[in-house]
């Protein structure tokens, strides 16, 4: 009958190499935790989100948009640094329509929206409670320029005094008149 012992491969309780193992792997999770800890340290960034093409002639005809500029945020986390997981929150937008063509003067309409969210990450997702899919509670407030309602700025630009006009960090340039369209071009002098 065999001894108990020589079935066994006992391994010395003092092994180095297991040692070093472990020390490997507790400064990798300690330096993987640490990235993620500084990632949501991040500040946090606006956005802007132009639909027109930059830089190339566009036309549009009277009741067209000339342009809408997107305002988007990056979503705060808990400690009021940016969501490590790229969430975004709207910011409002800013938008020129052409309203009228008389000759050379144009009548542009011109809205800008800024939204104030109070949405963080733990609005968004949730993390202590379960089954919560729908279940946000977020307070929003819209201010539209300096006025109360909705209605936008009408500006009567005259193209013979001035062939570019900036409207929220957008610079708009009139090239060519026609009696029921206008070519134009857009160029963003804020960009990111």
């Amino acid at each position: 009958m065999a001894k108990l012992k020589d079935c066994f491969i006992i391994a010395p309780i003092g092994n180095k190499e297991s040692e070093n193992r472990k020390r490997s792997v507790s400064i990798y999770v300690l330096a993987v935790v640490l990235m993620v800890l500084l990632a949501g340290c991040d500040s946090i960034r606006a956005h802007r989100q132009i639909q027109q093409p930059l830089g190339s002639a566009l036309t549009t005809g009277i009741g067209g948009t000339i342009f809408r500029l997107d305002k988007i945020g990056d979503l705060p986390n808990a400690f009021g640094g940016r969501d490590i997981w790229g969430g975004k929150v709207d910011k409002g937008f800013a938008e020129m329509k052409l309203a009228g063509i008389d000759g050379d003067i144009l009548t542009l309409e011109v809205l800008d929206i800024n939204r104030q969210s109070s949405e963080t990450t733990m609005d968004r997702y949730k993390p202590f409670q379960k089954n919560a899919i729908a279940n946000v509670d977020v307070q929003t407030s819209i201010s539209i320029g300096l006025q109360n309602n909705s209605k936008p700025y009408e500006v009567e630009f005259d193209t013979k005094k001035q062939k570019d006009i900036i409207i929220a960090g957008i610079r708009v340039t009139f090239i060519n008149i026609q009696p029921y369209s206008i070519e134009y071009s857009l160029e963003d002098i804020q960009a990111e």
